[in-house]
């Protein structure tokens, strides 16, 4: 099942996003502003999920064919950033887990 740690384990690695893509990180919190926090962790798990996805793409055409295709390696380094930013933004929002939400496995699809 799932394993959820403290967002800000994870937000350590954010914020060195505000640097490396500065008008991601102001459209994400222009569009937190007005977001509930329930809806910002779901926003964040799946960006998680999909820079998952996207890395896992990427690391299967890598074992495939040696390398990745230039799609692949520019949608893992996206979703990876969007999920930095989604973690800066919720630990910002004094969002600490799913758990503080009361929010049980399963319940963010």
């Amino acid at each position: 099942m799932f394993q959820f740690a403290q967002f800000d384990e994870i937000a350590g690695i954010a914020h060195g996003i505000e640097i490396t893509n500065p008008a991601m990180v102001a459209r994400i919190r222009r569009a937190a502003d007005s977001l509930k926090p329930h809806e910002i962790a779901a926003y964040l798990a799946s960006a998680i999920t999909e820079a998952a996805d996207a890395a896992h793409a990427r690391a299967y055409e890598e074992d495939l064919f040696g390398e990745a295709s230039a799609d692949a390696i520019v949608d893992a380094e996206y979703h990876d950033e969007l999920a930095e930013a989604w973690s800066l933004v919720a630990s910002e929002h004094q969002i600490a887990s799913f758990a503080s939400l009361g929010i049980r496995d399963g319940a963010i699809h």
